[in-house]
């Protein structure tokens, strides 16, 4: 299964702000000195959003596009100081998948939107 998800973290008001825009609510948040699963003490706030969970990675792109436009039609940004936010994008292959076969092609028009938002993007495997 192919996994895309938002993680926003930053400043408390801020952070309030953006949630209150979003098309679909956190899956998991936290606060500002909450214990990490690690143990260590989390330096800010923060929530993760799910955006979609697909095999087919062509439909796990156009559900991406569509949460992003939809946040772009709400307003939403989340190029503001004390605020960053990063989309995750997590590849997961069986034993019997062919070596190479998942692809995610983003147009210059999702990654300028991307960068519009301003969010940072990191794919893995």
């Amino acid at each position: 299964m192919n996994i895309a998800t938002l993680k926003v973290y930053g400043d408390e008001t801020a952070l309030a702000d953006v949630r209150d825009g979003l098309p679909s609510e956190p899956e998991h948040s936290w606060s500002k000195g909450d214990v990490r699963p690690d143990g260590r003490v989390r330096i800010d706030s923060g929530f993760y959003v799910s955006l979609a969970a697909e095999q087919d990675s062509i439909e796990l792109l156009k559900q991406i596009r569509a949460w992003l436009h939809e946040c772009e039609a709400r307003g939403v940004t989340f190029d503001v100081p004390r605020l960053a936010a990063e989309l995750r994008v997590a590849f997961t292959t069986s034993a019997d998948d062919e070596a190479g076969a998942v692809s995610l092609d983003f147009t210059i028009a999702d990654l300028t939107l991307l960068v519009n938002m301003g969010i940072t993007l990191s794919i893995t495997n």
